[in-house]
Order: structure tokens, then C-alpha cells, then sequence
């Protein structure tokens, strides 16, 4: 979707492949990340598309995408046990970002 709005079905959030955990947000990932540059792309993310959502955004004012969000970065606080996120909104991050390393979720915050 255009915009900055994200039109999957489900966000999931993970940490850091390489080291496992995540103590910042840049530690964290989007894997439902899909690139839009090509038309191909487009298309190999509809099997994740939110489209109750998007029709209902497009005519009823006031309405948004509302995405189901799992998270399995146990270290954040927003983390909740079966790997849910229990934050009242999150943003993902990635300017020209080309694939799921490139993103972040800037929601994250480390548990104290």
C-alpha cells in the first residue's frame, strides 16, 4: 500500500537473526517485510494482505488498517506471553529498505 500504512494481515517482529536476542530496536526485524519495486513484488505479498482493512480504511473516515501484531522479541516490554505484541500501535522502519534485514520496530523498548 502506498503511504506509509501496511497493509499485511499480520506483522510479525523478530530479533536479530544473527545474535538471537534484541537490546535496541535496530536489533529487531519486520518479516512480513515485503519489497515493492516491481510489480512481482506486489504480488508476492497478497498472500499477507489485509483486504477488509484497506476496503474499510478507503471509505469510512476515521477507520485504519488494523493488522494483527506477533512479536517474538521476548526482551521488549511490550512482549506478552503466545509471542503478542500488547502495544497500542507500532512503526516499523526502513527507508529503502530492500529486504527484512533493513527494517526495525521502533516500538521496541527493552524490559527493565
Amino acid at each position: 500500500m502506498p503511504g506509509d500504512q501496511c497493509m499485511a494481515a499480520k506483522i510479525s517482529v523478530y530479533s536479530n537473526e544473527e545474535t538471537g536476542s534484541s537490546l535496541s530496536s535496530s536489533d529487531t526485524q519486520c518479516r512480513s517485510f515485503h519489497h515493492r519495486k516491481t510489480m512481482g513484488d506486489m504480488v508476492g505479498a497478497l498472500h499477507n494482505a489485509n483486504w477488509g482493512g484497506v476496503v474499510t480504511a478507503g471509505i469510512m473516515d476515521g477507520k485504519q488498517i488494523t493488522p494483527n501484531v506477533e512479536c517474538f522479541v521476548n526482551s521488549c516490554k511490550h512482549w506478552e506471553s503466545g509471542n503478542f505484541c500488547h502495544a497500542s500501535s507500532i512503526a516499523v522502519t526502513g527507508a529503502n529498505a530492500a529486504k527484512t534485514a533493513d527494517t526495525d520496530c521502533e516500538t521496541f523498548e527493552a524490559q527493565k
